[in-house]
């Protein structure tokens, strides 16, 4: 029993979780999706997962191509937008012709990238003035059932990839903006969220019941 996911093992684990990813998962504040795809006319939306950014980002953006590599996420996808053009494909090959989007986005997933080769790969389907957006949801410790959850269920993943963003290879200065959101939850979402996580989806069926069973202890307590 592997109770020590390797990275490919968590990669992977995105889809089988892809219902609770769907419930859990927040979504993006609006304004943020605005400010970051303000001008653009074409977006592709990388790692795309069940489309969380995809939903908002189609209402702000006249072309929107979404691009998933877990066929469970793309189906789920599929379902949640059927008007929206999506295709199984990784970042480090994306199936785009060269400088034919103005706005790349990528939510939640950079991290997972080989950024050595996502970088060059992204540059080669921007326009000359296009851009590259990345986002997180990042969640707020202050509270202290929160700060809970981040113990169960692992903590946000995203800072030491944001760290190094200062430079990436190919683009210029990235610049920082920080949006306040709130999700509102009951037992099962917040269930979903933790399952969806993959520190936890890629453990074994008996592991991830006792982490389960540790968030429904909290949901009592609180």
């Amino acid at each position: 029993m592997n109770l020590h996911p390797t990275r490919s093992d968590r990669i992977r684990s995105f889809g089988k979780a892809a219902s609770d990813y769907t419930v859990g998962r927040p979504s993006y504040p609006p304004e943020a999706v605005r400010w970051a795809a303000g001008g653009c006319d074409s977006a592709l939306d990388i790692a795309a997962g069940t489309g969380k950014l995809t939903a908002i980002l189609s209402r702000v953006v006249e072309d929107v191509v979404a691009l998933e590599p877990q066929h469970q996420m793309v189906l789920r996808l599929r379902g949640e937008l059927p008007k929206v053009p999506v295709a199984e494909a990784v970042a480090e090959a994306l199936p785009v012709a060269d400088a034919s989007v103005d706005l790349v986005t990528v939510a939640q997933a950079f991290h997972w990238f080989d950024e050595e080769r996502v970088a060059p790969e992204i540059a080669r389907v921007l326009r000359p003035d296009g851009r590259l957006a990345l986002l997180w949801n990042v969640r707020d410790q202050r509270v202290s059932w929160v700060a809970e959850i981040n113990v169960i269920a692992g903590s946000d993943n995203s800072h030491a990839t944001r760290a190094r963003l200062r430079k990436l290879r190919g683009f210029s200065p990235f610049e920082v903006r920080k949006f306040e959101m709130v999700q509102e939850m009951d037992r099962h979402s917040l269930v979903a969220l933790v399952r969806s996580r993959s520190s936890v989806a890629s453990l074994p069926a008996q592991a991830r019941a006792r982490v389960v069973a540790r968030v429904e202890r909290l949901c009592d307590e609180h």
